[in-house]
């Protein structure tokens, strides 16, 4: 007699660790974290995608060049060198010809020129470009990769100069109008408490570089900010812990779910016959 092998059961699933992106995504709709986090749904590469990954590439190579060479038409051949590495692995299927490849190659490039209009990346020396963190924050593991981290000098008033730690963040689509804005710093203000745990100091200010646009929008950061973040952080693991415990997961309904990759494939709320997902 053949007696079939026991299977052993599928571990359920855990959190171990919470970015800044996932963090956001479970604020937006505890659906689209499951969808992202827990079944790990692919989903298909973007002209979007594309270029905000192949822009962040160039645009932290651009300070590896000596302060006279960081030019736009460096900068530009730099996204085509990145594009050159990246499309093979990543975006070989993109594109339908090479008309459609040309004309997104040619926005990408006057999206970058519009990157000087907001700073001038001669006249300072990042003091980190891509930094990989992984903080313990109160036995929570929190990680992502911070754009870009600077010391700037300015002057008050009366003409006093001081040093500001600021961090930046590139971002490649339209700015949120300037009333959305708060909303637009949750990842920079965590990024904040993750400077402020491993380096034993409070950035000054926060910035995010909207190159379509282009649009500045900057925060001054304190540590009241960044004590209220830590608790919305505790907050957002229990949570999270808690829907996986409970396996529970509202599909949170809003303007937002145009852009959503899941909403016509997956989405409970807007197809039921995938599943009776709570909404709210």
């Amino acid at each position: 007699m053949t007696v079939a092998p026991i299977e052993s059961p599928v571990d359920p699933p855990t959190l171990t660790s919470l970015s800044p992106s996932r963090a956001s995504d479970f604020k937006t709709c505890p659906q689209l974290y499951k969808f992202r986090s827990i079944d790990k749904i692919p989903t298909e590469p973007s002209v979007h995608q594309a270029r905000g990954t192949t822009a962040h590439l160039a645009l932290e190579r651009l300070f590896l060049e000596p302060a006279a060479a960081r030019t736009p038409e460096r900068l530009y051949d730099l996204f085509r060198e990145a594009w050159t590495e990246l499309k093979p692995a990543e975006f070989a299927d993109l594109f339908d010809s090479v008309d459609e490849e040309r004309t997104w190659g040619i926005d990408s490039l006057h999206l970058l020129a519009d990157y000087f209009a907001m700073e001038d990346p001669s006249s300072f020396e990042p003091l980190e470009r891509e930094m990989d963190l992984t903080v313990d924050v109160d036995g929570m593991t929190i990680r992502g990769i911070l754009d870009r981290m600077e010391h700037v000098t300015e002057a008050d008033a009366q003409g006093t100069e001081r040093s500001v730690l600021v961090i930046t963040d590139y971002k490649t689509g339209k700015a949120p109008p300037e009333r959305y804005a708060q909303k637009a710093f949750f990842a920079l203000k965590i990024y904040a408490l993750l400077i402020r745990i491993t380096r034993g100091v409070t950035p000054d200010r926060v910035r995010l570089l909207y190159l379509n646009g282009p649009t500045e929008y900057t925060l001054d950061i304190n540590d009241a900010q960044l004590d209220a973040m830590e608790r919305q952080l505790r907050a957002l693991w229990t949570a999270i812990d808690r829907a996986i415990e409970t396996d529970t997961w509202p599909a949170r309904v809003s303007a937002l779910c145009d852009w959503c990759d899941y909403r016509d494939s997956h989405c409970p709320a807007w197809n039921p016959e995938q599943g009776a997902g709570s909404t709210t």
